[in-house]
């Protein structure tokens, strides 16, 4: 593929990965974007076997299959659970089954188009300054135009805004007042949310930027756990406020309790998907809700449907189980040891996936974490870069065989 036509590709792919939640209330079609690129991974993974490991007899990584085989057994204990208690019908656990695993599909597939597009994200300058701008300019339009534009939420801006800003540092400056002016406008955006998470974004952007990049530290899980003294220290009043002071009232804390007592009930593999805090639990009306008592709840009842999803452990432990759990946290352990190896190849890199996955997992203990639409963007990014240096790793590894 041409140079020009894989700069194209990319810059309409990130484009609507940053929009989608515009243009998904504008065009309806825009709605099953996210899930068409995850599920493009599965015939790219079958071309990618065929053509590679028969055709050529390149051998597929010890990573990739781990990641094949992660994903795999996390799907079917899912479904292991629908078709065992049929809570929903098999519609609804086939697309729920996507939704859930949606981020590693479109990290694989993000994988498997690097290697057809071969894009150098640090060359990426215009179309991250172009699109942060635009993204800029749409969100003021919005706030002066509401009852014409859609204004993104909160969480949306915190998630896509900070995403670019890093973009922006990452990128090469060969146009100073465009790089400047694109980063002050992330800024203002990221504390124009009002989101903890936003200065908890930028908290880790800034010591994680200092330890990595400037003192060539790498990254230890003691570290992370350290990020999360001052980021509870932000998001302390809320916690405080779901947790302790309603005494099991709200509605986060009620989910939690619930999905723990449904991984004890339905030990190993919870009630399987679309059962218990997705989206499609929510949409159809789970009747597990009506059996552990969450449907007399005024905020969590079917008439009110307010923060069903607003949740992330507490689906992996009601829908999955224990085991499904162990696994998706397989998954995460696994993404993190690619990201590790990243360090000794380039700092910057490593700085921008580490950045990513911080945050992502910073709102696993507010939002969807993982599954939140708002972070496909994410999976999308990172796949593209890990792909970038595994590439780069196997041409270097080729004068030593």
């Amino acid at each position: 593929m041409s140079k020009k036509v894989s700069t194209v590709t990319w810059t309409i792919l990130l484009t609507v990965f940053i929009f989608h939640s515009v243009l998904e209330n504008a065009i309806h079609v825009f709605r099953y974007f996210d899930e068409a690129v995850a599920l493009l991974c599965l015939p790219l993974a079958a071309y990618d076997y065929l053509i590679n490991k028969r055709a050529k007899g390149i051998k597929v990584t010890k990573t990739r299959k781990a990641q094949l085989g992660l994903l795999a057994s996390f799907l079917l204990c899912g479904l292991a659970g629908n078709l065992l208690y049929q809570y929903q019908p098999l519609w609804i656990a086939a697309v729920s089954t996507v939704l859930a695993a949606k981020f590693f599909m479109i990290l694989l597939a993000a994988g498997y188009l690097q290697k057809f597009l071969q894009i150098n994200l640090e060359e990426q300058e215009t179309t991250i300054e172009v699109i942060s701008m635009v993204w800029f300019g749409y969100y003021i339009l919005a706030l002066c135009l509401p009852q014409i534009l859609v204004v993104p939420e909160a969480w949306d801006i915190c998630a896509k805004s900070s995403l670019l800003f890093a973009l922006l540092v990452f990128c090469e400056h060969k146009r100073a007042w465009m790089y400047r002016a694109g980063l002050l406008m992330m800024l203002a955006m990221l504390f124009l949310s009002g989101k903890e998470k936003a200065y908890g974004a930028v908290l880790v952007f800034g010591l994680f930027y200092y330890l990595i990049v400037h003192k060539k530290i790498q990254t230890k899980v003691r570290y992370i756990l350290y990020m999360a003294i001052p980021i509870a220290i932000l998001a302390w009043d809320k916690i405080y406020y779901y947790y302790v002071q309603g005494n099991g009232r709200f509605a986060k804390s009620i989910m939690t309790s619930t999905s723990i007592q449904i991984a004890k009930d339905y030990f190993p593999i919870g009630t399987g998907f679309g059962t218990f805090g997705s989206n499609y639990a929510k949409e159809v009306y789970s009747p597990v809700y009506y059996m552990y008592g969450i449907a007399e709840h005024a905020e969590l009842g079917a008439d009110s449907r307010r923060y069903l999803t607003d949740v992330f452990w507490p689906i992996l432990f009601g829908e999955t189980g224990v085991l499904g759990t162990i696994l998706y946290c397989s998954l995460m352990i696994l993404l993190f040891a690619q990201i590790q190896r990243v360090f000794f190849y380039n700092k910057k890199n490593y700085f921008l996936l580490i950045f990513m996955f911080v945050f992502m997992l910073m709102t696993t203990f507010t939002e969807a974490g993982f599954m939140q639409p708002m972070v496909m963007v994410f999976a999308f990014v990172m796949g593209i870069i890990l792909q970038e240096y595994e590439e780069k790793r196997k041409r270097k590894m080729k004068y030593f065989e």
